[in-house]
């Protein structure tokens, strides 16, 4: 097996090595990016406080209301009940009468504010219950899917593990530097093929006795534009 060869074996490892990590770090990185959860949830909580507010304005309203219609009684009571004669007495629980009649009618008017303000955040609580369900259950569907294939690559990784130690044995110390440094300066493609004449990462054209010398079995040739190594 040429030294070309053995130094290509092993870059088809490490290349697919890499991406599988790429892509597993990119899972990863979905899998704990939570932030439509976080919106939505945020969302739903914020609707559940307007709402929890809005019933006990309303419910205030209500008792102010009936409160109002008590003292209503109590004043029709001494209005009319008998027990008051005196005509000046009498003049003022009219005169009361109808302030809190007018009273009444404010809180009633607030009353139905209120009330309007409840059914409205009750609607707004809905939607964000809606909202929130509906954001879940994409996420758990697409984590699902994410999950199986984060498992799959795991082991294919180990698999292309294996393969890269098995390749790796058979490459010389020197050799390896060579293919080191060149996989750190040219973005991880150390060796290119000769297709067609050319350099398969850089794309030059190599000149019959590059191309020639790129087949031996014991020297390792270089393209003259990339520096890469080249195997044919």
């Amino acid at each position: 097996m040429s030294r070309a060869l053995k130094l290509y074996r092993l870059q088809q490892a490490d290349t697919q090595l890499d991406q599988t990590a790429a892509r597993l770090a990119e899972i990863e990185r979905i899998l704990g990016d939570n932030q439509s959860h976080q919106a939505a949830s945020q969302a739903q909580q914020q609707a559940q406080a307007a709402l929890h507010a809005a019933h006990t304005a309303l419910r205030a309203s209500e008792e102010e209301v009936t409160a109002q219609q008590k003292r209503i009684e109590q004043n029709q009571a001494s209005l009319y009940g008998g027990a008051v004669t005196n005509p000046k007495e009498l003049q003022d629980l009219q005169m009361e009468s109808e302030s809190l009649a007018r009273r009444l009618s404010e809180l009633e008017d607030a009353q139905l504010e209120a009330m309007a303000a409840h059914e409205q955040q009750q609607a707004a609580k809905a939607a964000a219950d809606t909202t929130l369900a509906a954001v879940e259950a994409q996420l758990a569907g697409e984590h699902q899917a994410l999950f199986s294939e984060q498992a799959e690559l795991r082991v294919d990784s180990e698999r292309l593990a294996s393969e890269h130690e098995t390749a790796l044995g058979a490459v010389d110390a020197a050799d390896l530097g060579t293919y080191n440094s060149l996989r750190a300066s040219k973005n991880g493609v150390a060796i290119a093929k000769v297709q067609g004449g050319t350099c398969s990462a850089c794309g030059a054209e190599l000149s019959a006795a590059r191309a020639q010398a790129a087949r031996s079995a014991e020297e390792l040739t270089r393209c003259d534009n990339c520096k890469r190594i080249l195997y044919s």
